[in-house]
């Protein structure tokens, strides 16, 4: 399980929890990503790296979600920066503080991108 508040292109914890997830996918694991804070910013369809010959977050998760994982976003957190449902990638989960219980109660293993330096 995964909890990452940062947001895109912000610094190097997204790439991280995406290559992260593709090797443990990659061996076999479950992986479950809660995005909570910032990290509400990853699936936000209408950004672009394009300019910076940079893959979109967005499409990243999207290819994670195809994958098995499962993304889940803190509902509050989206509110208060007003990231509304119909901008995020489908397949993101939109849901509560009760969704990280059930995963971090479910983990054997949690990694923390929360930006605290």
């Amino acid at each position: 399980m995964m909890l990452l508040c940062e947001s895109p292109f912000q610094n190097e914890s997204v790439d991280h929890v995406l290559g992260l997830s593709k090797a443990a996918i990659a061996k076999g694991h479950d992986v479950d990503i809660y995005l909570m804070m910032d990290g509400v910013y990853g699936p936000v369809t209408s950004q672009s790296g394009e300019p910076f010959h940079m893959d979109s977050v967005s499409d990243s998760l999207k290819e994670l979600i195809d994958l098995g994982v499962t993304i889940s976003g803190c509902r509050v957190c989206m509110e208060l920066r007003g990231v509304k449902e119909d901008m995020i990638t489908e397949g993101v989960d939109i849901g509560g503080i009760f969704d990280l219980g059930e995963m971090v109660a479910e983990a054997d293993v949690i990694l923390s991108m929360t930006g605290a330096r």
